[in-house]
C-alpha cells in the first residue's frame, strides 16, 4: 500500500486582545515615572554661588541656613575656568523659593575673633555653613555672590548710607562701631582703596531713628587711644578713654558752637579726622593769599601754623617755604625765604559777600601803608614752633618785600624774636665801640688828681687860719668880726682830716679809683671784641704746672 505525502501548512490568524504577558513593562514603566516625578516634585531649586574661596565648603556636608533651619545642600565645589574665584551649585530645600530674590544675601558663618567679640563658636564642631538672608525684591534669581563676613545691615533695615573719604588708612574695619556721644548709632560697611582719588573710602550705615543725628555739619573722627602734638601752644598729650580705645571705630558729632545745618542726604560725602580736636577746625572758604618774603630764619613755621594779629588769630600758613611754578623759589633780594598765608575772612566778619572781600583788601593796603608790619614770633619755647604776627611800626625799620612775588601780593615783613635782639645788640655794641673810652677814662684820672689837690689847699688854708686866730692881735677884732671868723673856721674844720665829711669824699674817691681801675680790662675788652657782653667767651685752658728741672 503506498503512502501519500500530505503538505502541512500552517494557519495565521490576528489575535484581537492584547497579551497579558505584555502588563509587566507598562506597570513597571509608570511607577519608574511616578518615582521620577514624585523625586523631581519634591526637590526644591537648584542654585549657583561663587565664593572667593571654599574654605570650610564640602559637597554633601556644608548645609545652606536660614535663621538656623537648613533649607539647602551643597552639592559641588569647583573652580572657575579662569581659576578667580570658586562655584559652588547646592540643592535647595521644597517651597524654598520665596527665599531666592535678587537682593538676599549668603555668607559663610564660621569661627571669628573681632572687636565685637567671639562669634561662630558652634561651628567648631558642626563645620561651618552659608547662612540665608531672604530679600524683599519682586524678582526671582538662582545665581548668588557668597560674602567673606555677615553683613553690617539687614537689606529691608531702615537707615541712612554715607561716604567718608581719609588720607590715612588706618583705624578702620568693617564691623567697627559709629558712635555718637559715646553711643553706638551704625556700623562700617565697607572699606576700600581708591586708586583715583588716592583715598581711603569708607561706606557707613547709621541705623534709625539715629540718622536723623547725621547733618551736613557734622565732622567724623577715629576714636583714637594715644595723642601726642608739639605745636605753638606747647606740648598737648591727651588719651581717650579704655571703651573707645578697646571698641576703635569712629565718632561724630557737630562742633561746638556751630549750627546743626541741613539732614545730610543718602551717600552724602564727609571727611574723616584724624581726632576731635582737628575736626574741630572750620574749613574757611573766604580768604586772601598773600606772600611774605623773610630775612630770618624759618625753621620751626610750619604749614598750619596760625597768623594773629595781636593775639587774635587771622589766617592761616599754607607752605612753608612758597615755591613758584617755574621753580622759583627765593625772594627778590638774596635769602628771602617766601611764605603763602591765608587771611581768612570767615574768622572775623560773618558778611561772605565778594564785596566784602574786596573790602578787605582794600583796608589792608591801607594798613600796609600806616605800618602795618608781619614779622616771626616764637610761639612755644619748648617746641621752638613759630608763627606769623601782624602789628604797627611805623617808626620802625624799613620793610623788605613789599610788592608782588608771582601773582601773589605781598605783606612787609621785619625781623623778630631773636633776630632782632642780635640787631639792637649790634647796633648798642657799634655805639659802644665808638666811645672814646680811653680818653674819658684819662680825663677822670686828671679829674681825680686835681681835686686831691684842691683838698691839699684847703687843708693848708684850715691850719693858717687856726694860727691867725690864736694869736693875741686877734682878740681885739669887732665882735662881728670875731664871729664870723669862728663861723669860718667850723666850716673849715668840717673839711680837715678828722672830720666825717673828708672821710666819707676820701673814701668816694677811693671807690672810684677802684672802679676806674677795673674798668680798664672791660674797655680794652669790648674795644677788640664788641660782642663780648652778649655771647660767652671760650674758657682759658687750665694752667698747667712746669716740669721740675
Amino acid at each position: 500500500m503506498t503512502s501519500r505525502h500530505i503538505p502541512i501548512t500552517a494557519r495565521v490568524s490576528q489575535l484581537r486582545h492584547l497579551s497579558p504577558i505584555w502588563l509587566v513593562p507598562i506597570v513597571a514603566a509608570f511607577i519608574g515615572l511616578w518615582l521620577v516625578y514624585a523625586t523631581l516634585s519634591n526637590q526644591g531649586p537648584l542654585i549657583t554661588m561663587t565664593m572667593i574661596n571654599a574654605e570650610g565648603i564640602e559637597a554633601g556636608k556644608t548645609m545652606i541656613k536660614a535663621r538656623s533651619v537648613e533649607v539647602g545642600t551643597v552639592q559641588s565645589v569647583r573652580l572657575s575656568e579662569d581659576l578667580s574665584h570658586v562655584i559652588v551649585t547646592a540643592r535647595m530645600a521644597v517651597d524654598t523659593e520665596d527665599l531666592l530674590r535678587q537682593d538676599s544675601q549668603m555668607w559663610v558663618v564660621k569661627p571669628r575673633i573681632e572687636r565685637q567679640g567671639i562669634s561662630g563658636l558652634g561651628t567648631l564642631l558642626s563645620g561651618a555653613y552659608i547662612e540665608l538672608q531672604p530679600g524683599k525684591a519682586n524678582k526671582h534669581a538662582d545665581h548668588f555672590s557668597v560674602m567673606d563676613t555677615p553683613p553690617v545691615a539687614q537689606p529691608d533695615e531702615k537707615g541712612l548710607r554715607i561716604q567718608l573719604l581719609s588720607d590715612e588708612s588706618r583705624g578702620l574695619n568693617i564691623g567697627d562701631p559709629v558712635m555718637y556721644r559715646g553711643f553706638t548709632v551704625g556700623r562700617v560697611e565697607q572699606s576700600h582703596f581708591s586708586t583715583g582719588s588716592r583715598k581711603m573710602e569708607y561706606q557707613l550705615f547709621i541705623s534709625a531713628p539715629y540718622d536723623s543725628l547725621v547733618t551736613t555739619n557734622v565732622r567724623f573722627w577715629l576714636n583714637g587711644g594715644l595723642r601726642f602734638e608739639a605745636s605753638t601752644e606747647g606740648v598737648k598729650f591727651e588719651t581717650g578713654s579704655l571703651e573707645n580705645i578697646i571698641k576703635g571705630g569712629i565718632s561724630f558729632d557737630v562742633p561746638k558752637g556751630w549750627d546743626l545745618g541741613k539732614p545730610a542726604a543718602s551717600r552724602h560725602q564727609f571727611k574723616l579726622y584724624t581726632d576731635q580736636a582737628s575736626s574741630s577746625n572750620r574749613d574757611y572758604e573766604r580768604f586772601l593769599e598773600y606772600v611774605l618774603l623773610f630775612d630770618d630764619s624759618v625753621r620751626g613755621l610750619a604749614e598750619g601754623a596760625p597768623v594773629e594779629y595781636r593775639g587774635i588769630r587771622i589766617g592761616t600758613v599754607q607752605a612753608v617755604p612758597y615755591q613758584m611754578d617755574d621753580g622759583k623759589l627765593l625772594g627778590s633780594s638774596p635769602g628771602q625765604i617766601p611764605v603763602l598765608i591765608r587771611i581768612e575772612q570767615d574768622r572775623f566778619d560773618s558778611d561772605d559777600s565778594e564785596r566784602a572781600l574786596g573790602q578787605l583788601y582794600r583796608d589792608l593796603e591801607q594798613q600796609i601803608r600806616k605800618g602795618l608790619r608781619a614779622t616771626l614770633k616764637t610761639g612755644s619755647l619748648l617746641t621752638g614752633a613759630l608763627f606769623v604776627d601782624f602789628n604797627f611800626l611805623p617808626d620802625g625799620p624799613k620793610a623788605a618785600g613789599y610788592g608782588k612775588f608771582g601773582q601773589y601780593p605781598t605783606i612787609p615783613t621785619i625781623p623778630g624774636g631773636l633776630a632782632r635782639i642780635e640787631q639792637q645788640a649790634n647796633r648798642l655794641l657799634a655805639k659802644l665801640n665808638a666811645l672814646p673810652l680811653e680818653t674819658t677814662l684819662g680825663n677822670l684820672d686828671a679829674m681825680l688828681a686835681e681835686s686831691k689837690q684842691s683838698f691839699a689847699a684847703m687843708r693848708a688854708l684850715s691850719s693858717n687860719l687856726n694860727k691867725l686866730a690864736s694869736q693875741p692881735d686877734a682878740q681885739h677884732l669887732p665882735a662881728e668880726l670875731t664871729k664870723s671868723m669862728q663861723e669860718l673856721q667850723r666850716t673849715l674844720q668840717s673839711f680837715s682830716s678828722s672830720s666825717p665829711m673828708y672821710g666819707d669824699l676820701n673814701r668816694s674817691i677811693e671807690s672810684l679809683n677802684q672802679l676806674l681801675r677795673e674798668l680798664r680790662p672791660v674797655a680794652r675788652k669790648v674795644n677788640d671784641k664788641p660782642n663780648s657782653l652778649i655771647f660767652n667767651q671760650t674758657p682759658e685752658p687750665d694752667p698747667v704746672p712746669r716740669r721740675a728741672h
